[in-house]
C-alpha cells in the first residue's frame, strides 16, 4: 500500500523535541488508537515494574507497533483503567488509548524496558461519517455484536468519523503496517476512504476462499 508522508512531515516539523517527555514503551504486534481499549496480561519483570510505577504515580505508558526490527515511531499513550489478578495468576490490566505520540531518542534499559522521549501529536479533526461511508458504520455495528468486542466497547459513537475509523482499523484483520498507516493519518474522512478499499479486498478474498 502506497503511503503519503506529506501530511505527517508537516506535523513532525511542527513538533519540537525539547517539549518531549520521557515515557516507557510497550511494543506490541498491534495498533491502538485513542479511545481504544486493550486488555493485557503482564508477566515480564520489566513490564510488571512499569505497570506498578504507572499505577503508583498516575503515569502513562505508550503502546507502539512492534516490527521485526524495532518499532514504529508513532504510538498511542495509554492510561491504566483497571487491573486484576487473572485465573492463570498473571496480572491483567485494561489499557485505554489517550493520545497519539511521536517518539524520539528510544533507548533500552538494562532490564529490557524501552524508554523514549515523546510529544503529543495534534488532535484529529472531527466530523460526521459521510453518507457514502455509512456501510462502514453497519460493518462496525456487526462487529460490535461479538461478545468480545461488546465487552470492551459498550458504547460507540457511530456518527463520529474518527471513532468509526479507529475502531474498524483496530478490529479488522488487516496487516499491521496498513493499520499503522491509518493510525498516522490525521484526516478521519481519508481514513474511511482507505478503509473502504481494504474492506473490498477482504470481501474479494473471502469470496475466493
Amino acid at each position: 500500500m502506497a503511503r503519503d508522508h506529506t501530511v505527517n512531515s508537516i506535523i513532525f516539523e511542527s513538533i519540537q523535541p525539547e517539549v518531549a517527555v520521557t515515557k516507557p514503551l510497550f511494543p506490541l504486534p498491534l495498533v491502538l488508537f485513542p479511545g481504544g481499549r486493550l486488555p493485557l496480561q503482564i508477566f515480564e519483570a520489566c513490564y510488571l515494574d512499569m505497570v506498578g510505577q504507572c499505577m503508583r504515580d498516575g503515569e502513562h505508558f505508550i503502546v507502539t507497533m512492534s516490527r521485526a526490527e524495532g518499532f514504529a515511531d508513532l504510538g498511542c499513550e495509554v492510561s491504566i483503567r483497571d487491573f486484576d489478578q487473572l485465573s492463570n495468576g498473571l496480572l491483567g490490566i485494561l489499557a485505554v488509548g489517550e493520545r497519539k505520540q511521536q517518539l524520539f531518542n528510544p533507548r533500552q534499559r538494562d532490564d529490557g524496558l524501552w524508554l523514549a522521549d515523546s510529544a503529543d501529536l495534534p488532535l484529529e479533526s472531527t466530523g460526521e461519517v459521510p453518507v457514502e461511508h455509512l456501510g462502514l458504520v453497519e460493518l462496525l455495528k456487526s462487529l460490535q455484536v461479538h461478545p468480545a468486542v461488546r465487552g470492551l466497547y459498550s458504547e460507540i459513537d457511530y456518527t463520529d468519523a474518527s471513532e468509526v475509523g479507529a475502531r474498524l482499523t483496530e478490529l479488522l484483520p488487516l496487516d499491521n503496517e496498513v493499520k499503522q498507516s491509518f493510525f498516522e493519518m490525521q484526516d478521519p474522512i481519508n481514513r474511511l476512504s482507505e478503509l473502504e478499499v481494504e474492506v473490498t479486498k477482504l470481501q474479494i478474498q473471502g469470496r475466493g476462499a
